[in-house]
């Protein structure tokens, strides 16, 4: 499982395999494909949705479709 945490940087590397096409298109629409970098930028108080910025633009995402996401942990040298 992994930790989301305001400040933390994600790249997408793909969607899980039980993710609905309708659901990927959306997901698509938004700018989450793969290779993008997704920043967790903070969390609604009770913890649920996260507030993400993708390509200067900021979405709040469920934490149950954050987890539909495949994601890899970027750290601050390799996201420069």
């Amino acid at each position: 499982m992994m930790l989301i945490t305001p400040g933390s940087k994600w790249r997408i590397e793909g969607f899980r395999d039980d993710v609905s096409r309708t659901f990927s298109r959306k997901l698509f629409s938004l700018g989450l494909v793969p290779g993008a970098l997704i920043e967790i930028v903070r969390l609604a108080p009770l913890g649920d949705p996260a507030e993400v910025r993708v390509r200067h633009t900021s979405y709040a995402l469920r934490k149950a479709d954050l987890a539909l996401l495949q994601l890899a942990a970027v750290t601050e040298e390799a996201s420069q």
